[in-house]
């Protein structure tokens, strides 16, 4: 049965891994097949189809798209990640306050978390980026303060249970310092089902940096970056198609890439299985 479920995790993980390769290999190898500079404006060769100099054709001032996906890769992932990153340490961080720092420190903690789930998500980084203007910075900050709340109550939830362990309360009883028990007994608890949130994250990510550049309010022209440039280009989507399209399927398979994985991740822990 064991077998049967390692083969059944192995065949769910592949299509994932393959789909974020096809992306994480544009971001680092994409930028290095293309001769062009993404920003370079050509305006006698606006709107061109696809050919051997141009792969996905030209934008309408003339820019390659291909060159402008594979940088826009790059950012996009990587501000991502930041983002995923940056929301899992302040929400484990408050989540494992909430569940030993006691009555207070968890209605405060948790309230806050229930009102920034309360907004959805994309018009919460939205709003913050709005009000601070666009750029990176503000775009990180949005995009943090609509994660860390799921994190944080994944983290109070895992926590509690493990501090009602034997061992842990022995530990507690025989003296051990809350630096000491948290990050010994319960941090490794807690970490691994932080896989598959900051998964399912990344996806929620890079949907939310599109959308935000689309709006005007990420990354500033020239600078390339997947929702602007179906920003620049819906205006000519007649005229240009593939152009168009392109931009719109790395995000499709960034996202699908990402949510799938945590579907794959979180299957083994989804129950207990009967033995046959």
């Amino acid at each position: 049965m064991r077998a049967e479920k390692g083969d059944g995790l192995k065949a769910g993980l592949a299509l994932p891994f393959v789909l974020l390769a096809v992306v994480a290999g544009l971001a680092l190898f994409g930028p290095l097949l293309s001769p062009h500079d993404p920003t370079v404006q050509d305006l006698l060769h606006a709107l061109e189809g696809p050919s051997l100099a141009h792969p996905l054709g030209t934008d309408h001032v003339g820019r390659d798209v291909f060159a402008r996906l594979a940088h826009g890769a790059g950012r996009s992932l990587g501000i991502a990640l930041a983002c995923v990153g940056a929301a899992t340490g302040v929400g484990l961080g408050l989540g494992l306050i909430a569940a030993y720092a006691g009555r207070w420190s968890d209605m405060a903690i948790m309230r806050l978390a229930d009102l920034m789930l309360a907004f959805p998500g994309i018009l919460l980084a939205l709003m913050i980026s709005g009000f601070l203007g666009g750029g990176v910075l503000p775009m990180l900050i949005g995009i943090k303060l609509t994660l860390w709340p799921q994190f944080a109550r994944m983290a109070r939830a895992i926590a509690q249970g493990e501090l009602k362990e034997p061992h842990v309360e022995a530990a507690r009883l025989a003296g051990f310092p809350a630096r000491t028990l948290l990050i010994r007994h319960v941090l490794p608890a807690v970490l691994r089902q932080t896989t598959t949130l900051a998964t399912l994250g990344l996806g929620a990510a890079i949907m939310s940096i599109s959308a935000l550049g689309f709006l005007g309010l990420g990354l500033q022209p020239p600078t390339p970056e997947w929702g602007a440039m179906i920003s620049e280009l819906l205006p000519y989507i007649s005229e240009a198609p593939v152009q168009m399209a392109a931009p719109c399927l790395a995000i499709f398979v960034s996202v699908l890439g990402a949510t799938l994985l945590g579907q794959a991740l979180s299957e083994p822990d989804s129950g207990p299985e009967t033995e046959r």
